[in-house]
């Protein structure tokens, strides 16, 4: 099927140049930017001593990917921030399972999946990891969200496999479409990491020149991210972003009920003209919060519930014989540090 032409946004001065070497450049540039309003403002660090379900995993075309599963009903699955893990949705997951049966994926490159250090490993790979877990679980649709990173595989999945998704929540982010021409000076965040840079030193060094330093204790809490983590395969990561890109007419063509979940202080202007230019997304933003403070704002929670019950759907319960189809206890293992 012959790709869609790729469409800009606003005026011809923010248009994207059509030639591969910029169109890279600048999915990495934006990379860098969500990266650093994720990681700045949200922080999970793993609580010693604290109970954790067991860990699932799966072969998907030779990567272990590692997932876990909370709750019985119909299946929703989650997909995480770039360098986060399963664990940051502990408040959604502790909520939902009560009535559905939730399935929170590492990524590849992520928390305990296996990490890859090949740039050809990511991209659209990690939406096939998608479906191959659901494949693996024996889940024909599913409920998807997202959010940053997690919010654009979701959304790349939308256009590219929208039979096996029921309902979309994408949070903060609306996947790779929009040149950020303001960003236009940030250094690039992929190639620090792969020259194995530890991730709090890239995120600085990656940080808009007007940005405010972080002080001693946004350091600490940013070095906090660095445990566990290995730079070369998030750098890996950041720099295969092009494999997700959605173009404007792709978004436009999307009939699966979705809704876009943004912070009033997460690039509202952005948010603003997309709700003019996709009126088939539903959109609802959360006052005053910034990219990383929305994800764990009560209001955040609630606007998943209320999609998730006006969209439910008996019919799409799993099947009995499905290894999904069980109950499993309610995973806790993360504790949620906020920065507003």
């Amino acid at each position: 099927m012959q790709e869609p032409k790729r469409e800009s946004w606003g005026s011809p001065a923010f248009r994207v140049n059509s030639k591969l070497k910029e169109l890279r450049r600048y999915l990495v540039k934006r990379s860098a930017v969500l990266v650093l309003f994720c990681l700045f403002f949200v922080v999970p660090a793993v609580v010693p001593g604290q109970a954790q379900t067991a860990d699932h995993f799966f072969n998907s075309n030779g990567v272990k990917i590692r997932y876990l599963m909370a709750g019985k009903g119909e299946p929703v699955l989650l997909i995480h921030p770039f360098a986060a893990s399963a664990e940051i949705w502990e408040p959604v997951t502790k909520d939902l399972a009560q009535n559905y049966q939730v399935i929170a994926m590492d990524c590849r490159g992520h928390g305990k999946s296996e990490k890859p250090h090949d740039p050809k490993q990511y991209g659209i790979e990690m939406v096939n990891d998608v479906v191959r877990l659901m494949d693996h679980l024996g889940i024909k649709k599913v409920a998807l969200i997202g959010y940053s990173m997690g919010g654009s595989i979701a959304m790349k999945m939308l256009t590219v496999h929208p039979d096996r998704i029921r309902m979309a929540i994408i949070g903060g982010s609306l996947g790779f479409t929009k040149y950020e021409s303001e960003h236009e000076e940030v250094p690039l965040l992929g190639p620090s990491l792969l020259k194995g840079m530890p991730l709090s030193e890239a995120m600085i060094a990656s940080a808009p020149p007007d940005w405010p330093k972080p002080g001693a204790q946004q350091r600490e809490m940013m070095k906090r991210m660095d445990a566990g983590q290995d730079s070369i395969a998030l750098g890996a990561e950041t720099v295969s972003h092009e494999g997700l890109w959605v173009a404007d007419e792709q978004l436009r063509a999307i009939s699966v009920p979705t809704l876009v979940i943004y912070g009033g202080n997460d690039r509202p202007a952005f948010y603003e003209e997309a709700k003019s230019r996709f009126p088939n997304l539903q959109f609802k933003k959360i006052e005053g919060a910034g990219h990383g403070p929305a994800m764990q704002s009560p209001e955040f929670l609630k606007d998943i519930r209320e999609f998730l019950d006006q969209h439910a759907a008996v019919s799409d319960l799993l099947p009995s014989d499905s290894p999904a189809a069980h109950q499993f206890p309610i995973f806790k293992s993360a504790q949620i540090l906020t920065q507003e």
